[in-house]
């Protein structure tokens, strides 16, 4: 389906409660046609005619109870985990969790993954980013958001704590299974493999199973990852967080002012200043 059929009436009307009172999400002002060009640019071959259509209309959401949504890929830094690159961060919330979605296979990004830096889990939210925005429409419509969140936490602590039930090792995963034997074998003896293709009670995958030091290793673009090292509990260490933009000149042009959140800190709430006359963005490797 096309943009205008999927995207278009989640983005083009208020968002509004049961009561049918306004909620405070609002859509931010679609990119000029330069800027659009300027994107096609720094990523030939990903954004394609629907992204150009959705970034035409609409570049992201502000003020929900993730906070900013952004579509073009220039206000959050890169996600760090190469395996789910190319994509865009669509947002990091006050919990530090990620929201992403993978780019390049597909008309609109999708997959949608939330990256939990603890425990450090991936779960799988959503096939399409037009079934993410429609999800978090849902539940800010009927007051559920908070509910929503909690209940990926849950499951984020479920895939932790089976992080190796629910894990196979390549020997043994890649009897009778042709699509991903080849890949399989090439991993190293000790790898975990997590197969996410089937819809299961815990779709998610335990990045931090082996550590700081971990290898990650996905089978081309399918949801089938792997992480090698020697299994520790040495997930709680911290690491480096990166704090500079993928896109500093589009930064400067968000105004950032401190908004309430779910949690009762404050969060960022930015809005437009001005116009950007030029786009510098680094793909993502």
């Amino acid at each position: 389906m096309s943009t205008p059929d999927t995207m278009t009436p989640l983005l083009s009307t208020p968002w509004l409660d049961t009561s049918g009172k306004a909620l405070s999400v609002r859509t931010l002002p679609g990119l000029r046609p330069e800027l659009i060009e300027t994107l096609d640019s720094a990523y030939p071959g990903l954004i394609n005619p629907t992204i150009k259509a959705l970034l035409a209309t609409c570049c992201g959401l502000a003020d929900t109870e993730l906070g900013h949504i952004d579509f073009t890929g220039c206000c959050f830094p890169e996600e760090p985990c190469s395996v789910l690159r190319p994509c865009l961060t669509l947002a990091i919330d006050d919990a530090g969790r990620r929201w992403i979605a993978e780019v390049g296979n597909k008309e609109l990004p999708g997959p949608v993954w939330c990256v939990f830096p603890h425990p450090q889990v991936t779960l799988h939210v959503s096939d399409t980013l037009e079934g993410f925005i429609a999800t978090l429409h849902e539940h800010a419509h009927r007051g559920q958001t908070l509910t929503w969140l909690q209940d990926l936490s849950t499951t984020a602590r479920a895939v932790w704590a089976r992080r190796r039930a629910l894990a196979l090792r390549p020997y043994a995963a890649c009897d009778g299974d042709d699509e991903i034997g080849g890949w399989l074998a090439s991993l190293p003896s000790d790898a975990y493999v997590y197969d996410l293709r089937r819809p299961a009670s815990f779709r998610g995958w335990p990045h931090g199973v082996a550590g700081p030091s971990a290898r990650l290793y996905r089978c081309g673009r399918l949801p089938v990852f792997a992480v090698a090292a020697s299994p520790t509990e040495g997930w709680h260490i911290e690491r480096p967080q990166t704090t500079s933009p993928v896109n500093p000149i589009a930064a400067q042009s968000l105004v950032i002012e401190p908004g309430p959140v779910l949690t009762g800190r404050r969060r960022r709430r930015l809005a437009h200043r001005g116009s950007v006359t030029s786009v510098v963005l680094r793909p993502c490797a």
